[in-house]
């Protein structure tokens, strides 16, 4: 007899997902520097030291002077020697003035005159110590600096970051099936 059979047929669910990975990024800050430095002036201002030399008094000990000195000195000489002449003859005037105070004033004004002038000599170094003159002025340094400075110019970019965040998606690639099929004979039920 063949009878009838149900036949049960299922399928199971299948479930399958999508990964996105997650992305990152980053571009790290940028930064430039720009740097000017201007250099510094120094100014130098130099006096120059000075030697002086006077040789004048050495040529003068040495009876090397010049026209316009023994000018001078042959002047104040001749002035020295007149004043010391109208002194001698004032107070040889002033003696034979008072000639009535007994005493011999003539001879005695003969016995102080000399027929020989003395002569003095003394040994000294030609030219004379110290008759060179010698005159030092240093020379004098000044220093001056200018600082014209340094320039820093900074131009920077900021850090990026970039993230999306990784998904999962699920989705159903089957879905759960039954079907039923009645297979099989006949079936008379005759009563």
């Amino acid at each position: 007899m063949n009878l009838p059979r149900v036949e049960l047929q299922q399928s199971w669910m299948k479930m399958d997902w999508d990964i996105q990975e997650p992305s990152y990024t980053f571009e790290p800050a940028h930064s430039q520097v720009n740097i000017e430095q201007k250099p510094a002036e120094m100014f130098i201002n130099r006096t120059p030291s000075q030697l002086t030399i006077d040789q004048t008094q050495c040529w003068a000990d040495m009876d090397l002077k010049p026209i316009s000195r023994r000018i001078a000195e042959a002047a104040a000489d001749g002035e020295r020697s007149v004043l010391k002449y109208i002194e001698r003859v004032g107070a040889e005037g002033e003696q034979l003035g008072a000639i009535e105070n007994r005493g011999n004033v003539v001879t005695s004004i003969a016995r102080s005159k000399k027929l020989f002038p003395d002569y003095q000599f003394a040994y000294r170094n030609i030219p004379g110590n110290f008759s060179l003159r010698i005159g030092f002025t240093p020379s004098e340094l000044n220093m001056d600096w200018q600082l014209n400075g340094t320039q820093i110019d900074v131009q920077s970019t900021p850090s990026h970051h970039d993230y999306e965040r990784g998904k999962i998606s699920y989705y159903i690639k089957q879905k759960n099936q039954l079907q039923v099929n009645i297979v099989g004979g006949n079936v008379n039920v005759g009563y």
